[in-house]
Parts: structure tokens; C-alpha cells; sequence
């Protein structure tokens, strides 16, 4: 088919990422309980499909992904025959970079054991057979977590400690084919004294060459978060730096890791830390390019509440959301505070997202949309809720978009307008067909390919890098492709 179209349409921006402004969609289970609940993490791919890692209590690791109006039924990632370490607080974690995906786990008894990873190249649809990751046999390796570089390759975060389960230390594995392989891996966790705290997994935020590995250090009792930092793309890691000012002694070892965003050159970091056994959810801000460091709670304390834990944070531009739990006369409560602008922080006021009985969430933000998974105690299962966001005050004035007649090879109309991260066209019937989008000459025209559309009017709804959603219609009009010629 070749589509002649119209010279001109004007889009309407619906503001988004407002504070306090999220409109709630019912919670539903991810899959039913006889599939577990431990440790969900959430990603989106590149058309904002939420997709969901967790594990069991029988050793088992499952994905599933959002098909539309519920959760695809699970997977067992894992390859057949191999335990998967879950818990609470440590398991499988899940990457994406478009429609590439990730998903990292340890197999058990860990003391004999190796981390593998699986790589999707369409989306969650189909995974690969399991690579090796690390390459160490005189250590045991522990909590894997997974991030991508700028071109989607791979990074593995994990811990090794001695066979004895002493000299614990965090390192960063990479690899430059897709995750097919890894080179061997580079200390992370340096120049923060004696040891990491061997029961907290870590987190590697990368950025251009750019890279920092959030963990929890172990100084004589003192557990604080620190950050190795890389400038070479997480080659080697020259420096650390305390990201956490509180003054942490718990009695027991927190099992509770940090989570962070790089935005432009500075990091975001959340984590939980406190006085004694009390604990408040802390927020730092780092810059990358000098040392300058600022840190506060997020909610600050609330009366009744000793017990915020979990963090974990989610952004997309410069807005963000943070989910965490806490505890409130005998219950959990998942919380969510959103911010349209990190660099102006987050409110002290927050959603409650559930009541009951959670030990851990995780939430993920795109294409106007907030979504939260937690593992829920009362139901045994893993929970999903989505949100949808709004900014009051920031809005986008006089933009229009100018579509150019297409000449008869050409099967695309363009879009002046740079940083658009995904483009939807939904039919009279409702159907959303999400598009193929490029910026192949230029980075302010953006090239949607209709070639595989109908003729007809269609909405069409664009998400830009901040979050931002643009709605409009076009007409597409043109002559169906010969079939003979087709065929």
C-alpha cells in the first residue's frame, strides 16, 4: 500500500507526571499463586509493555509479559533441571533496552554453582539458551543484578566471597555481543575499607561511560551505601565515594540493597538506612562531575511508622518515581512518591499504593503510565497495579506536527519534533498498532513507517523522553500494493 497523506495536523499535549496527581487502575495478580511471589522486578519495552521477573519457593524463575488486558501466563526462564536462588529480598532481575531483554539469575546450592543470563532480541517473546556469567571457581558468586549500556550490551552485577563466605566484594562482568559472552570481571566495590555487607545485593547505574555500583558497605558494623565509580563504560572502577550520611549500626545484617537513575551527570540514588534497628527510605543526589553531595529522607519520620524499606526508583527524563514498603500498625503499606522534576526532588507527601502483607515492590515509568509489582503475602502472589500520571503544571504550547507528501516509494510520514521514544496508531475499532519509528537524517524529523497500515483514519498518540503524551488523527489515503506483484 502506498499512502498519500495531508500536509499538516496539530497535536494536543496531555500534561503528565504532575505530584500527587495519579488516577489508580484496580490491582490485579500477575499469575496465580501456584507461580510464587518472591522478589518481582518490572521493566517496559520499547512500546511501554510492562514485563515481570520473580521466583519460587521450589527454585523456579518466571517472566511474563503484558499482552494487552492481563499478564501473559509465566515462563520458567530458567533452563530445565537448574534451582534458582529466591527470596524475599535477592533473585532473578530483569533488564530492557528496547526490545532487547534481560534476565539474570543464580543457580543453586550457590556454593557450586554458576550465574546465567537469557537475552530476548524481540521483546520477551522468545529467550535464548543460557550463557555463563561468571568464570570463577575459587569463589561463590551471589545476587546478580543487570543493567544495559547506551547500545543495550549487558552489564552483571554480582557478589563473590571466599569458600568460607568471608572477603565479600562486589563485581561488574560486561559484555559487547549482546550477552552471548562476558569478559572477566572488574572489582566495583573499591576504596570503601573493609568489606561489602554480604547479605544486600547491589545495583549498577550506567550512562554513557558514566558507571556506579550502589551497595552496602560493612565497616566494623557501620553499613552505609557507598558507589565504585567508573568513567571507561564500567571497564574498571577508580574510586568510591559514601553516598550515605547517616550513621547505620543495625543489629541484625538489613538484606536491603540501593537502587539509582543517572540524569545528565548526576546520580540518584535511594536506599534505606537509619539509627539502630529504625530505618527511613533516604534519597542522595551526586554529581559526577565534582564531588557534591546532598542527601534527604524522602518522607521524613511519620508517627507510627519505625520501618521504611525497599526502595527502589524509576525514571524516565528528568521525572521519576520512588516505591517503597513500610510498616503501620501490624501492616506493610506500598508506597509510591512521584516528581515531575528530579533536580527539584521528590514531595514529602506519597500514594498508597497497597495495604497488607508486602516484603518487597518494584515499580517502573513510561509512555504516561506507573506501574508497581510487589510480592503480596495475603494473596501469594505477585500484584500489579498500573497509574495513570498528569502534570498540572507544565504543558507544551503551540506544537504541531508537519507530515510530508510521500512520494510514491516512500511508505512513512515524519514528525517534526526530536525525542519521541514510542508512537501508537489505534484504528476505528480501537486497535493500537504500535509503529516502527526512526530519526534516520535528522534528530529533530522523526520517520514513522506505515507501510504495513490500511488506508483510513486512525488516532495516533506519541510518547516523548520526559513522559509527555501528544494526541492527533491522520488520514491515510492511497492505493493498495498489487497483490500479484506482492506475491
Amino acid at each position: 500500500m502506498r499512502q498519500l497523506l495531508t500536509a499538516l495536523f496539530t497535536i494536543l499535549c496531555i500534561p503528565v507526571l504532575a505530584q500527587n496527581s495519579i488516577s489508580w487502575l484496580a490491582t490485579a495478580p500477575v499469575a496465580h499463586k501456584i507461580y510464587g511471589n518472591l522478589h518481582p522486578r518490572i521493566k517496559l519495552d520499547k512500546y511501554n509493555n510492562p514485563m515481570v521477573v520473580w521466583g519460587d519457593d521450589g527454585g523456579k524463575a518466571y517472566f511474563a509479559k503484558w499482552g494487552g488486558e492481563s499478564f501473559s501466563t509465566p515462563i520458567v526462564i530458567s533452563q530445565s533441571g537448574v534451582n534458582v536462588f529466591a527470596t524475599s529480598w535477592a533473585g532473578p532481575d530483569i533488564a530492557a533496552h528496547g526490545d532487547t531483554v534481560y534476565v539474570t539469575y543464580k543457580q543453586i546450592p550457590e556454593e557450586k554453582n554458576h550465574i546465567y543470563i537469557k537475552h530476548s532480541y524481540d521483546g520477551g517473546v522468545n529467550f535464548s539458551a543460557a550463557a555463563q556469567v561468571d568464570s570463577e571457581y575459587n569463589y561463590i558468586t551471589r545476587f546478580p543484578t543487570v543493567t544495559t549500556d547506551e547500545n543495550g550490551n549487558p552489564f552483571v552485577t554480582y557478589m563473590k566471597v571466599d569458600k568460607g563466605y568471608d572477603n565479600a566484594h562486589y563485581v561488574v562482568a560486561r559484555s559487547d555481543d549482546m550477552g552471548e559472552s562476558f569478559f572477566k570481571d572488574t572489582l566495583a566495590s573499591i576504596n570503601s575499607g573493609d568489606k561489602v555487607c554480604d547479605c544486600s545485593p547491589a545495583a549498577l547505574v550506567a550512562s554513557g561511560s558514566a558507571g556506579v555500583l550502589l551497595y552496602r558497605n560493612n565497616l566494623g558494623g557501620l553499613r552505609n551505601i557507598w558507589g565504585g565509580v567508573s568513567n571507561n563504560g564500567c571497564k574498571t572502577f577508580n574510586n568510591a565515594l559514601r553516598i550515605d550520611s547517616t550513621d547505620y549500626v543495625p543489629s541484625t545484617c538489613p538484606a536491603s540493597g540501593p537502587d539509582g537513575v543517572i540524569v545528565g551527570d548526576t546520580l540518584y540514588s535511594v536506599y534505606m538506612s537509619g539509627s539502630n534497628d529504625n530505618s527511613l527510605v533516604y534519597l542522595s543526589k551526586l554529581s559526577l562531575s565534582y564531588p557534591s553531595l546532598t542527601t534527604s529522607e524522602v518522607t521524613g519520620a511519620i508517627t507510627g511508622v519505625p520501618k521504611q524499606n525497599y526502595p527502589r526508583i524509576s525514571g524516565i527524563g528528568s521525572a521519576a518515581g520512588i516505591v517503597w514498603t513500610q510498616s503501620s500498625g501490624g501492616n506493610n503499606i506500598v508506597c509510591l512518591a512521584v516528581t515531575d522534576d528530579l533536580t527539584r526532588g521528590f514531595p514529602k507527601v506519597y500514594d498508597t499504593v497497597a495495604e497488607g502483607v508486602m516484603l518487597n515492590a518494584d515499580v517502573a515509568i513510561g509512555g504516561g503510565f506507573i506501574y508497581v509489582v510487589w510480592e503480596d503475602q495475603v494473596t501469594r502472589s505477585v500484584m500489579y497495579r498500573r497509574g495513570v500520571y498528569y502534570k498540572k503544571n507544565k504543558v507544551v504550547d503551540n506544537t504541531s506536527i508537519l507530515i510530508g507528501s510521500q512520494n510514491p516509494t516512500m511508505k512513512y510520514f515524519t514528525i517534526n519534533m526530536p525525542d519521541i521514544l514510542s508512537c501508537v496508531m489505534i484504528d476505528s475499532t480501537g486497535r493500537e498498532y504500535e509503529m516502527d519509528i526512526s530519526y534516520p537524517k535528522n534528530v529533530n524529523i522523526c520517520q514513522v513507517n506505515t507501510d504495513e497500515m490500511e488506508e483510513g483514519e486512525y488516532g495516533v498518540k506519541v510518547w516523548d523522553k520526559d513522559g509527555r503524551i501528544y494526541n492527533a488523527r491522520i488520514r491515510l489515503k492511497g492505493v493498495k500494493r498489487n497483490k500479484d506483484k506482492e506475491d
